[in-house]
């Protein structure tokens, strides 16, 4: 079963890999393209709070609220997905 945390880290993950994906200019143009694409209506980190603060019982709280682990994000070179 996937918990709370899990499903906020996730979020958060894929928005990193999609900038990674996008970032990458070893990728053909169109998987980056599709990255870009993709992220301009994906959730950023103040979105998904707003959404894990508004759904507590499914999101359970805020995704970098004190059981925010910094491993969260290693290997993702350009971070978390913002809000742009």
């Amino acid at each position: 079963m996937t918990t709370p945390d899990e499903r906020r880290r996730t979020l958060v993950q894929a928005g990193a890999f999609l900038k990674e994906l996008r970032g990458n200019a070893a990728l053909p143009e169109a998987v980056r393209q599709e990255a870009h694409r993709l992220l301009r209506h994906y959730p950023g980190l103040r979105e998904i709070e707003h959404l894990a603060r508004a759904t507590q019982d499914a999101w359970g709280g805020s995704p970098l609220g004190a059981e925010h682990d910094p491993d969260w994000l290693r290997g993702y070179t350009h971070g978390a997905h913002q809000d742009g």
